[in-house]
């Protein structure tokens, strides 16, 4: 559970640091802990991918 939503995070830690990994918390509503611990689901990655663009798009 929570292997793909995980990795979002390290994603995001290389995109801005911390300060990214913070902000892909607060845009999901879920820290790392929760994060390994939820569903991999359909919904969930997709909420992830919005908001891991939505970094991307600041820091680059």
């Amino acid at each position: 559970m929570g292997t793909i939503l995980a990795s979002y995070f390290d994603k995001a830690k290389q995109a801005g640091g911390i300060a990214a990994q913070v902000k892909l918390a607060m845009l999901t509503k879920m820290a790392l802990a929760a994060a390994t611990k939820a569903p991999d689901s359909a919904e969930n990655i997709k909420l992830f991918d919005e908001a891991l663009k939505q970094i991307y798009l600041k820091t680059s």
